[in-house]
């Protein structure tokens, strides 16, 4: 779990409002990134939970033009925010610049409501 820990950062499937041409990825500047951190398997800005580290998979596609294996990161982004997304694609490309990133959305997962109940005890 400490690997999966070190592994935080996620994502990509835009909002409604976005398509992926709309979301510049940059990494993140010293500034920025004091404003973001994470505990366990969850990243947290300036102190809300936004999403929750799901797991790690590999990927290869033939069609890809470097033809090779990647590693890809999927976040379940919590938070109601959906300007959060591209933020949250952004700390995890600053910390893991090499990984493919994938972002869901809480209201595709029962798990969730386990998650936060745990978390208000």
């Amino acid at each position: 779990m400490a690997f999966f820990t070190f592994l935080i950062v996620g994502a990509i499937v835009g909002t409604t409002s976005m398509t992926t041409g709309d979301m510049p990825v940059s990494k993140m500047k010293e500034g920025e990134l004091s404003k973001w951190r994470n505990s366990n398997d969850t990243i947290f800005y300036k102190d809300s939970a936004v999403a929750i580290f799901e797991h790690y998979e590999y990927e290869y596609n033939p069609n890809h033009r470097t033809k090779n294996v990647l590693a890809e990161l999927c976040f379940v982004q919590i938070d109601d925010e959906p300007d959060n997304t591209n933020n949250l694609i952004r700390y995890v490309h600053t910390i893991h610049p090499h990984c493919k990133i994938q972002v869901e959305f809480k209201d595709q997962y029962d798990r969730i409501d386990i998650w936060k109940k745990r978390m208000n005890k």
